[in-house]
Formats: structure tokens, C-alpha cells, sequence
């Protein structure tokens, strides 16, 4: 697709004089980057085939600007779209494939996870490694998507999804400034329902660090078009203790993705500033 026939292409351009370098979706009660200059929004429902955003902690808003005066361009999704409201995979995927028709190369992509680690606490972030596709068929990206993986986003791949590189300057980035920033394994999962012991026992075994219910097809998906992905957990709940199986709700989650969004600020501008 010519990247300026797009219906949003002109917006931007009025506004922000520089290309848009990164874009990133916050997950579940992410805020961050609230402060870009030289920029617009728009609701996810202006947006052509835009369904609205319907879960707690996802404003459904788009917003585009620059990192300060002079800086970068940042694109943020405000909320995503997941397999478990009952959506399809060309739904859940909507984000992945603006930023594609826009032209951004670089995708930093955030969720609220339960923790599989007894020894993290709530609010802590994880730079996801890799990930396991445990969402069945949708979120496993089978060959061929429907309608196919034409030449526009090449042949489909996730072998690694995660850009390795970006990961590491990231790692050395967060070191330096001293965020705290743990590394490890996502695993996606369908939901809504949130895990037995069981089912965290084996995903433990699995080799699972976290757990959520979104990131792995967009990554899959982004990957596969040939931009680069990072993707970030904030660990809102330890889905597993001594006793068994902790107890969790959505609007725990959504406060204490709240409570360290200061963190996830830095990540996120480290990301920016260490992007391709």
C-alpha cells in the first residue's frame, strides 16, 4: 500500500514534520507517553473497520506525536483489541497492519501479565525474550492467514519475533539508568478466565515466565511484515504461590499496570531512543 493514500497519512503529516519511527500499544492500565509534542489523536471508532475498545484500561485512542521538540516520531495505540472479547484474528491484528500500511518499522508492543516466578513482585517488568502460542489456531498464526500472507508482508515467520538486537541495547540502555527490567519467556493464552495451578504448573515446565492474553499474534504478525518488535510485560499479579493459585481480578490488574506506569515510562523511552 502507498503509505500516503492512507486515510490517517495527511493527519500526521500536518502535524509532525518527522516520520513516525516507533509506534507501541499499551496494554491493559498502561499510561505512558502522554507528553508528545507536534501531534493529533484520533478514537479507535474513526478509523475505518475500527471496532470500539471495550475492556477496562483501554482508552481506544490513537496518538501521534514527537518525543519533545525535535524528537522522534511515536505513534501509541491506547488499548488493543483481543481474541477473548470474541474478535477475530483480522480484528486483533487491525494495530499490527496500520502501522504496516503507515510505513512505521519499529513496534514496541506492552501487556499486563500474570507472573510465573515466585520470586517477582507485582510491577515489575519483563523485556519478553520470546514467547509461547498457546492461543490455538488464531493466535498461532497458521499458514495461510486468512486471506492469505501475500508478497506485501512476506512469508510468515516467529521463529524470532522478538528483534534480538534491539532487546540487548534495551537491556543496556535500562542497566545504565537503573530501571529494573527482567528478561524471560510470554506465553499467550485464549482467556478470559485466568489460570488453575495446573495450568501454571505446566506452563511453568513449558518454560513460561509470564502469562497473558494478547502480544504473541501481533508480534507474529509484525514480525512477519519485516518490522522489527519488542515487546515489554508489566507483571500485575504472581499467578502462582505456595498455597496454590493467587487470586487476581481485571481492575488489579489494571491498577497495578497503573502503579508502574513511571517505569514503563522509562522502558518505553529507552526503546525509543534505542529503536533501529
Amino acid at each position: 500500500m502507498d503509505t500516503a493514500t492512507h486515510p490517517l497519512a495527511e493527519r500526521i503529516t500536518a502535524t509532525m514534520k518527522v516520520p513516525v519511527s516507533v509506534a507501541v500499544v499499551l496494554g491493559s492500565g498502561i499510561k505512558a507517553l502522554e507528553d508528545l509534542v507536534n501531534g493529533g489523536s484520533c478514537h479507535y471508532a474513526e478509523l475505518p473497520g475500527f471496532p470500539t475498545a471495550t475492556v477496562a484500561g483501554h482508552a481506544g485512542v490513537l496518538s501521534w506525536g514527537q518525543l519533545g521538540e525535535g524528537g522522534p516520531g511515536v505513534m501509541v495505540a491506547r488499548g488493543r483489541f483481543h481474541l477473548y472479547e470474541g474478535h477475530g484474528l483480522g480484528e486483533a491484528l487491525m494495530l499490527v497492519n496500520l502501522f504496516k500500511d503507515l510505513g512505521v518499522p519499529n513496534v514496541v508492543l506492552t501487556n499486563a501479565a500474570g507472573g510465573l516466578r515466585a520470586d517477582w513482585q507485582p510491577g515489575d517488568l519483563m523485556l519478553i525474550d520470546d514467547h509461547l502460542a498457546f492461543q490455538g489456531s488464531q493466535g498461532g498464526l497458521p499458514v495461510p492467514l486468512p486471506g492469505g500472507l501475500d508478497a506485501e508482508w512476506g512469508p510468515y515467520h516467529a521463529r524470532e519475533a522478538y528483534d534480538g538486537e534491539w532487546r540487548e541495547r534495551l537491556a543496556a540502555h535500562c542497566l545504565k539508568a537503573g530501571v529494573p527490567l527482567r528478561r524471560g519467556v510470554y506465553v499467550g493464552l485464549m482467556g478470559p478466565s485466568y489460570e488453575t495451578m495446573g495450568e501454571n504448573r505446566y506452563l511453568i515446565t513449558a518454560g513460561a515466565d509470564a502469562v497473558g492474553m494478547s502480544t504473541v499474534p501481533e508480534a507474529a504478525r509484525a514480525a512477519s511484515g519485516g518490522m522489527k518488535v519488542l515487546g515489554v510485560s508489566c507483571v500485575t499479579n504472581i499467578s502462582i504461590t505456595p498455597s496454590g493459585a493467587a487470586e487476581t481480578s481485571h481492575q488489579e490488574v489494571v491498577d497495578v499496570a497503573k502503579a508502574a506506569s513511571a517505569n514503563m515510562e522509562a522502558v518505553l523511552r529507552g526503546a525509543i531512543a534505542t529503536a533501529p
